[in-house]
């Protein structure tokens, strides 16, 4: 402060604004706002200083966005939050930072009322810098809908509300609390359409609100059942080709399996998609003992037919074969899409997820993958109640102390969402310049909960780019069902997927996932097998195959003989 204040009776004011102007040249802008905002109340000083300031609407339609103008000294950091009129200093949900200034937008809140739009302080306790007042009206929707269909079917709904971001459409239990949602579709022009569950029963469809989910309406819905059979024969020798007959609603996804007699609802053996005709041909198993054929839904892997099956030991024992290659092709490109939501935040063991994923992730790009490699990253579920999925890396050459470095600096938010059908459809354009084959890695502790269609994404990327495949990584994940509905995008993508149950399976799964999958067919097309080069080798019946490497169409003819193991290099 530079000693003590001379100041003349009767004009103390004059005097300190004086100093007050003096010390806030000499001090940072920031620094010296915060000055002149601790003094403020004791007029001290004139209202020319700049302070910052925001200009809105005074009203808008609940969920709407809402233009905010900030002008003035502001950081980066600080951050802009829509709260209720009265609300304490330093309270708040959603936010977005102020970054340079200028035109930023935000999200209305759902329930009409007073708000009042604030700019809060970067650091604990969130100071108020700058505020305005909204007040939001309430907002109607309505929806129009069949009032039965049949279990898995296309739903056709018409609907009318605000169309605000991240609205969308879903169907759940009658009596379901608020703000429960199941399978969605986000809102947009025209009428949309939603699968119905597979299951029989009494639902409703509802229009949710993307920022709070209140059900701004709702129509009821009744499922019918649907029937499906099976016809096989009772017996089969291990290994040989298999016949089934099947009668069912042939839905996209619906596929055919044989499973040992126990296993669990959603497991899924030797299989064929309904899609490709009838009867669907499978290979019996290898192992002699008790099985069940199995119709299968591809939206929950629910069972509606089953038919026993008992196979017979062979007449020869199987053969084996032995799959080798590099663990990725020269010209090839690699990108990786890490899960960053909430979830990762549970801890497993002495760290939470995400730290698991940061080590693995560091080891993997400096150890396994060649350095240089084409290679990118993207990270979603990084920003509160958001879908947003941010390419962190583009295709580049890699460079592992910049991979180390992003994991150094990435923090994960509680309550992010999981966009996975996003962040597929956008791996397309991120691998575009790519010359190769392209393989993306997606690792995920949880299930898409923004609306995606990863089934659908996958696909486009294989119509764009036959090479491409996806292998993916499922960390922490004890959802059988959710398990199933990896492992079959990853299957539709040529792909493979691996089950990470904790720290060191992660590590195993990442690798594998590194490395390149084969699928085995009889010279017929028809499916029998699946691995991964250098993995063990594939038990096979004695006969001639074909090997065709995931995401190629060329194949090699290889003959297995019981008992030997048949090598071949692709």
């Amino acid at each position: 402060m530079g000693g003590r204040c001379r100041c003349q009776r009767g004009r103390p004011a004059v005097r300190i604004f004086h100093r007050a102007g003096q010390m806030t040249a000499a001090l940072t802008p920031r620094f010296a706002l915060v000055f002149l905002q601790a003094v403020a109340p004791l007029g001290l000083y004139g209202a020319s200083w700049a302070q910052p300031a925001l200009q809105a609407p005074a009203g808008t339609k609940a969920g709407s966005e809402v233009e905010v103008k900030l002008t003035g000294p502001a950081q980066p950091r600080d951050f802009l939050a829509i709260v209720a009129k009265g609300s304490r200093e330093g309270f708040y949900d959603a936010y977005k930072h102020a970054g340079e200034g200028g035109s930023i937008r935000l999200t209305a809140p759902a329930r009409a009322g007073a708000y009042e739009i604030r700019l809060m302080g970067a650091r604990p306790p969130y100071p108020t810098l700058a505020r305005a007042s909204l007040q939001v009206e309430g907002a109607e929707a309505s929806l129009e809908a069949p009032a039965r269909v049949q279990a898995g079917k296309s739903l056709r709904v018409e609907w009318k509300g605000p169309g605000n971001a991240r609205d969308f459409v879903t169907v759940v239990k009658a009596g379901s609390p608020q703000g429960r949602y199941g399978p969605f579709v986000y809102v947009k022009t025209g009428a949309l359409e939603l699968r119905a569950p597979d299951e029989q029963g009494d639902y409703e469809v509802r229009y949710l609100a993307g920022q709070s989910y209140a059900t701004l309406a709702s129509a009821r819905l009744h499922v019918d059942p649907v029937d499906a059979s099976l016809s096989a024969p009772a017996e089969v020798e291990s290994g040989n080709p298999l016949q089934v007959q099947w009668q069912g609603p042939n839905n996209a996804g619906d596929y055919v399996t044989v499973v040992p007699k126990t296993a669990h609802e959603g497991a899924s053996g030797n299989f064929a998609y309904t899609a490709r005709g009838n009867p669907a041909r499978l290979a019996a198993p290898l192992d002699a003992g008790d099985y069940e054929l199995r119709y299968s839904t591809g939206q929950s892997h629910a069972t509606l037919a089953r038919a026993p099956l008992k196979v017979s030991p062979g007449r020869q024992p199987p053969g084996f074969l032995k799959v080798d290659a590099a663990t990725l092709a020269a010209d090839g490109a690699v990108e990786i899409i890490l899960d960053a939501s909430g979830s990762m935040l549970q801890r497993m063991g002495s760290k939470r997820r995400i730290d698991w994923a940061r080590e693995t992730l560091r080891k993997l790009t400096s150890t396994t993958l060649p350095r240089g490699i084409p290679f990118a990253l993207r990270i979603y579920g990084r920003e509160t109640d958001s879908c947003q999925t941010d390419l962190e890396m583009p295709l580049g050459p890699l460079d592992p102390a910049a991979v180390a470095a992003k994991m150094t600096a990435l923090q994960v938010r509680n309550l992010a969402r999981t966009p996975i059908g996003a962040s597929l459809e956008k791996a397309a354009d991120d691998l575009a310049a790519a010359k190769g084959p392209r393989l993306i890695v997606l690792l995920t502790d949880g299930e898409e909960t923004c609306g995606g269609d990863a089934a659908a994404a996958i696909a486009r990327l294989k119509k764009a780019t036959p090479s491409t495949r996806v292998n993916i990584v499922g960390f922490a994940i004890d959802d059988r069902r959710l398990q199933a509905t990896l492992r079959h995008w990853a299957q539709l993508a040529d792909g493979s997927y691996h089950d990470a149950g904790d720290a060191a399976g992660l590590a195993r799964a990442m690798e594998a996932a590194m490395r390149t999958g084969f699928e085995v067919t009889t010279p017929d097309g028809q499916r029998v097998g699946e691995g991964m080069t250098g993995g063990e080798a594939l038990r096979l019946a004695p006969g001639d195959y074909q090997v065709r490497m995931q995401g190629r169409q060329e194949f090699r003819s290889v003959t297995v003989k019981a008992g030997q193991t048949t090598g071949v290099k692709l």
